[in-house]
């Protein structure tokens, strides 16, 4: 179903008729060796943040697969592109709850992302956890595990957005924050408040480079992040640690 403008406008999202992205003639080559392969470096290194990522969970997990997803991983990169790694794991082999799991892992990684800035060619690190077998919608998929791309990128401009793009990306945000709505101290608070507001701006700017700007999915997140509270929510948070921050107690 491609939804009607006024509809947009009304933010009943499901499969958005967008075009008008600028496709590049190569892939990043800050990432890429080239077509088919990814920088040596990069790779280790994006394997190394993974491993560390593994290590400090306090549950064993089992990773059979990392895959590179987003526009990092097709020709429609910009400077404001984030480098999303997916790692792929049975939920069931934790948990026989997956939902459970699932709930779990969005928490871990929204934290993750939330308090680490990663930079790899100048674009940052993005973590996901999500169940092995899950379907991707992208058109550019890696493997960093088998290097090697499990769907090609294609070079033609795609005339319609997913709306699982949409909701990973304002997903991601708003568990972001909801964790930082558990942090205690207002100066990491504060700090990390910024952080997120940085992240949003970015992401809609992404969306607003395009020449449907307004129909982009960076530019549709920040909506849905709009609507359903979360851009309040994160003012409200940012008021709060700074009020905390700078007022001084009376002593008794």
């Amino acid at each position: 179903m491609i939804v009607t403008r006024k509809q947009l406008r009304k933010l009943i999202i499901n499969e958005i008729k967008v075009d008008g992205f600028d496709f590049h003639k190569t892939l990043e080559k800050k990432i890429w060796a080239d077509e088919s392969t990814m920088d040596p470096e990069v790779l280790e290194n994006l394997l190394a943040i993974v491993e560390n990522f593994i290590d400090g969970l306090p549950i064993q997990v089992s990773a059979y697969d990392v895959r590179l997803t987003g526009s990092i991983a097709n020709y429609n990169w910009s400077k404001y592109s984030d480098i999303d790694l997916h790692i792929q794991t049975e939920f069931s082999e934790i948990d026989e709850d997956e939902e459970l799991v699932r709930s779990y892992f969005n928490s871990v990684t929204a934290l993750w992302n939330l308090k680490h800035a990663i930079m790899i060619g100048g674009y940052e690190v993005e973590i996901y956890v999500e169940n092995a077998g899950e379907e991707h919608v992208s058109s550019g998929v890696y493997s960093l595990t088998d290097a090697e791309w499990l769907v090609m990128p294609v070079k033609e401009q795609s005339h319609e957005i997913d709306v699982s793009a949409v909701r990973k990306k304002a997903g991601n945000i708003a568990n972001q924050i909801s964790e930082l709505d558990r942090i205690k101290d207002p100066k990491e608070a504060l700090e990390l408040s910024d952080r997120i507001k940085e992240k949003i701006r970015r992401m809609r700017k992404s969306g607003l480079q395009t020449k449907k700007a307004q129909y982009s999915t960076g530019n549709i997140a920040f909506k849905v992040l709009r609507r359903s509270g979360d851009l309040e929510k994160l003012s409200m948070i940012k008021n709060r640690a700074h009020d905390e921050l700078f007022s001084i107690n009376e002593s008794d």
